[in-house]
């Protein structure tokens, strides 16, 4: 997930040209294919923060983004608060969905 990726790889890799690979991605997801890529960092970013505790920066390190502040910017986005705001409230959801 964090390794570097291009598109031009990708379609090399699976024998088909750039722009079919990204009309058949994008009718199957709905997203482009960076679009999707960005997503599921964020996910695992914050299942990484949530589940095991991570900080918000080791978290955005190990699933790829380079920039603090362009992770928490597209985190903010995505979830609606900062990151370690978030994790501490989805912490608590999760302590309260599971003492029931």
């Amino acid at each position: 997930m964090a390794e570097p990726w291009s598109m031009e790889r990708l379609a090399r890799e699976l024998r088909v040209s750039e722009s079919t690979l990204f009309a058949r991605f994008k009718e199957a997801t709905g997203m482009t294919p960076a679009q999707y890529l960005k997503r599921t960092r964020l996910g695992e970013a914050r299942r990484l923060m949530v589940v095991h505790g991570d900080t918000a920066a080791r978290a955005a390190s190990v699933v790829g983004f380079r920039s603090a502040s362009h992770f928490s910017r597209d985190y903010r986005e995505a979830y609606g608060r900062p990151p370690a705001a978030d994790a501490v409230a989805a912490r608590a959801q999760l302590a309260l969905a599971t003492a029931v």
